[in-house]
């Protein structure tokens, strides 16, 4: 008898997270097109105009999952949802995932114009961008020292650059090279 209780228990609550996480994609779809667009807009400040930004969600089929329509779906510590970025970094391209298309200054410019979006509700203590100012001039180096700088009052942000225009929005700077010493 306790375990028919305990059965239909399990049935009624993950039907109520089937709404539930039902509901919460609706949300994050909704979330997902007005970050993607103000992603662009960063973008396009960043060297990046022309550059495209998605999100991919989709669900996995688990037999033990929630009910959702004719579906059982897999639960997980973050919801139904998979959430995968996706990126088309020069005009006329489809959007793929970001790993795999991004070069590393894309990538670090994604992750800035991100950053400063989510700035307000981040807690990641420190930021570390390599590679951002590959491929840019001076003035957009600028604009790029300027977003940097914004993000200081929550964040510590550590830069590697070759830019000056990029590093004179640095509150410390480190000169690092290579040497030759020996065979090494």
């Amino acid at each position: 008898e306790r375990l028919k209780e305990l059965t239909e228990e399990e049935g009624a609550l993950l039907h109520r997270l089937g709404k539930l996480g039902e509901q919460l994609t609706k949300i994050r779809e909704d979330a997902g097109k007005r970050l993607a667009n103000a992603i662009e807009h960063e973008l396009a400040d960043l060297h990046m105009k022309g550059a495209k930004f998605g999100l991919a969600q989709h669900w996995d089929d688990d037999p033990d999952g929630a009910p959702i329509g004719d579906r059982h779906v897999a639960l997980g510590p973050t919801g139904l949802d998979h959430i995968e970025f996706l990126v088309a970094a020069n005009p006329g391209e489809g959007l793929k995932p970001l790993t795999k298309v991004a070069s590393g200054g894309e990538t670090s410019r994604l992750m800035l114009g991100l950053k400063g979006i989510l700035a307000q509700a981040d807690r990641t203590p420190t930021l570390i961008f390599d590679e951002i100012d590959q491929g840019i001039g001076g003035r957009v180096g600028a604009i790029i020292g300027e977003k940097l700088w914004k993000l200081t009052p929550k964040h510590q942000v550590l830069c590697i650059t070759h830019l000056p225009q990029l590093a004179s929005f640095g509150d410390q700077h480190v000169k690092v090279e290579k040497q030759i010493k020996g065979e090494r």
